[in-house]
This record gives structure tokens, C-alpha cells and sequence, in this order.
């Protein structure tokens, strides 16, 4: 698989120049961004600080011949350097790795204090017609009902930490969709990861009370049955979200897992002054399998739906204002009542001109955990800075 990420680049911009003689219809379409990022770390803000810069560059491109069929391919590069590379053991393959079947992430220069990454996350072919949806390839399959944890996503669970990519990962996947109303649908998908490890599953949508209730089941990487409920809705004007997955063992001799149950629900109202404030609980069971133990794991473990927290309470909470058509601001919040612990989130952007915008963001991380070696509780405590600026084309 080496040579694949270079065969689909040149794919890319093969069909992107012969696309571009079509003078008379045009039928494609590319756009995306480019960015500047810095981001410092400290555990105080008068030890030592370890500093990173990343050049970011997205590249969206979208074939579609005629009205049934289209094809997507999208490009992350990103060059990298700083104190991390030189000073965390596995740093570049921990960039470099690779949660889906086709190896389409890799590092193309990694020396001692810089890299760079190029990664193909979305690659899919789609063709509809009539009622039926049909996409093959690496997508982005969401069923998430909620917007920071979210129990009902499968196939590809995304960080909210990870603010920087937007797009969020995407699965090697095959996924079928027939709609059966204006909000209505049945859908089954299949994808296969890193591991050669399949997750199936079936989902049903449907509109009934102004609510759209979906119902999920399948297994997840050959590992667990799934069983899922999820809903979106308002209780007059306020929204109400929510999503529950209970998770089976396939395996009943497997003595190193176990079963276990998240659910989760959030309420978010808009002012008349644009002012959005939203809370969200989540409930998770912690089973021995669970690999996230602290902060350190929490924020660089790829998150799947059956391991979405190291404590089972976790609560959110977010005021979002925009003080002026160019400013906008944003206060969000984590407190874990186990550890004692929290997570302080404010961040803010700013317009420059169209499509360029500055944005500065804040992560502190604050608990208290057992420490395996004393049975003591041991404080933890992590802060992240960025500056980032961004232009869209």
C-alpha cells in the first residue's frame, strides 16, 4: 500500500486539469483552505514551554459528470515543526497513523525537528437516483445526534478537542441509504479499519411529533454487538438532542472486555441577540477494556463510540456571542465530578476580510488521578495555546 497515496494525488489532479478544458459545462467543482497555526504547551505558564507551527492546506475537489453520479477526493497537507517532534517518542507515527483499511496517510519528509503529512480522507465515489443513495469509499459516515460527545457515531468518532480539523476523520466504508419520506430513511453501512476489523450496522430514521428518531444495530469492529436510539428535536424553542448505545461483547470467553452503556442528551436556546447557550450530560460506563485513563490519553487516543471519557459524569456547558459581525466569541466548559477535574475552553474569531480570519484558542485541562503506583491521587494539569490564522478559497 506505499504507493497508494501518490497514485489517488495524481488521480486528483489528473481529472482536476482535465476537467478544466471543459470550457462549455463546467462539472466540477475545488475549493478549500490554507493556514498558519501555533501552538504552545505548558503545564505552567512560567515552566518551560513546548511550541509547534503547522502549515495546514485543505483541498476539496468534486467530480460529477452528470446528476446520478459524482466522485470526492480531499486532500489534508500539513507541514510541521517544533519542540514535539524533537522531544515525544512517536510523535511523527502518531501522525502518520492510519485508522482506516487503505493506507492513504504518510509522513512524505520526516526529519529530526519537522514533517510533512499528506493525508487522503475522503476518496468515494456516489451515485443516486430516485430514493436510493449509494457511496463507496472513504467518507464520513455520521449518525451523531449531539455536538460533543456522541454514543450513536460508529464509524468514524471525532475529538472535540481536535478543533483544528473540521472536516473530522472519515472510514473506508460502503453505505446504502433509502428514503422512505422527506425525513425519513433506512440505511446500512459497512467499513473496515486499520486492523482489518469490520463494523456493520443498520440504521432507521424516522419524523414522528416533530422529532426525528433514529434507531441503530450492528457490531462494531468484530469486537461488540450495538444496540442505538438517538433523537433531535425542541421543547418549544428550545433544542433537544440526545443519543444512547449499549455495547455487547461479541466474544463471551473474551474475559478482557466488557459490556457497557453511554448516553448522553443536550439542551441549546438561541437569543434574540444571537447569544447561544448550550448544556450537554453524558453518562458513560467505564469497562476494564477502556484505554483512556487520564488527560494525556483522553486528548491523543483516537476516540471510538464505546470509549468516550475517563470518568463516567461528564458535563459541558458553552456560551457562544458574537459581539460584533466580526467578532466572535466562545466560552465552553468540562467538569468531571469523579477526579475533581475540568477542562476551561474560551476561544475567539475575528474576520480580517473575506475568507481570512485570526483565531485564538485556550484548552486547560485541571484533575486529580489515581496514581497505579501509590494508590494516591496524583494532580494533573495541562494548558495549550494557539494562534492560528486562516484563509478559504
Amino acid at each position: 500500500m506505499k504507493n497508494v497515496l501518490g497514485i489517488f494525488v495524481l488521480i486528483f489532479f489528473f481529472s482536476f486539469s482535465l476537467q478544466a478544458q471543459q470550457k462549455k459545462e463546467k462539472k466540477w467543482s475545488l475549493d478549500g483552505y490554507i493556514s498558519y497555526m501555533n501552538s504552545n504547551m505548558f503545564d505552567s505558564i512560567s515552566n518551560a514551554w513546548s511550541i509547534d507551527n503547522q502549515l495546514h492546506n485543505r483541498l476539496n475537489f468534486e467530480w460529477f459528470p452528470n446528476d446520478k453520479f459524482s466522485f470526492v477526493t480531499q486532500l489534508r497537507t500539513r507541514f510541521i515543526y517544533g519542540n514535539s517532534i524533537l522531544v515525544i517518542p512517536g510523535y511523527a507515527d502518531m501522525i502518520e497513523q492510519e485508522t482506516g483499511y487503505l493506507n492513504m496517510n504518510k509522513n512524505v519528509l520526516s526529519e529530526k525537528n519537522f514533517l510533512l503529512n499528506m493525508n487522503v480522507d475522503r476518496l468515494y465515489f456516489k451515485y443516486s437516483t430516485g430514493n436510493w443513495d449509494m457511496q463507496i469509499g472513504r467518507q464520513r459516515i455520521n449518525w451523531a445526534r449531539t455536538m460533543v460527545w456522541n454514543p450513536n457515531d460508529i464509524f468514524n468518532t471525532y475529538s472535540y478537542f481536535d478543533f483544528d480539523y473540521m472536516e473530522k476523520p472519515g472510514s473506508d466504508a460502503f453505505r446504502l441509504q433509502y428514503y422512505t419520506g422527506a425525513a425519513a430513511s433506512l440505511e446500512i453501512a459497512a467499513s473496515i479499519n486499520h486492523e482489518a476489523r469490520a463494523t456493520v450496522a443498520a440504521k432507521w430514521l424516522i419524523n414522528k411529533w416533530n422529532y426525528d428518531f433514529q434507531f441503530i444495530a450492528g457490531e462494531m469492529e468484530q469486537r461488540d454487538y450495538i444496540a442505538g436510539f438517538g433523537w433531535a428535536g425542541a421543547i418549544k424553542s428550545l433544542a433537544f438532542r440526545g443519543e444512547a448505545t449499549y455495547f455487547h461483547p461479541i466474544n463471551s470467553k473474551d474475559t478482557m472486555r466488557e459490556e457497557s452503556f453511554s448516553g448522553t442528551f443536550s439542551l441549546d436556546y438561541t437569543f434574540g441577540n444571537s447569544l447561544n447557550l448550550m448544556g450537554q450530560v453524558l453518562y458513560t460506563t467505564i469497562s476494564k477494556d477502556n484505554p483512556i485513563s487520564n488527560f494525556a490519553t483522553f486528548y491523543t487516543t483516537n476516540l471510538n463510540a464505546k470509549y468516550l471519557s475517563f470518568t463516567e459524569w461528564n458535563l459541558f456547558a458553552s456560551a457562544m456571542y458574537p459581539i460584533t459581525p466580526l467578532l466572535n466569541i466562545t466560552f465552553a466548559g468540562m467538569y468531571y465530578p469523579k477526579i475533581n477535574g475540568f477542562f476551561l475552553n474560551p476561544s475567539f474569531d475575528y474576520s480580517l476580510s473575506d475568507n481570512l480570519t485570526f483565531s485564538f484558542v485556550y484548552q486547560y485541562f485541571k484533575g486529580e488521578f489515581p496514581n497505579p503506583l501509590t494508590g494516591l491521587n496524583q494532580k494533573q494539569q495541562f494548558s495549550f495555546a494557539f494562534l492560528r490564522i486562516k484563509q478559504d478559497f
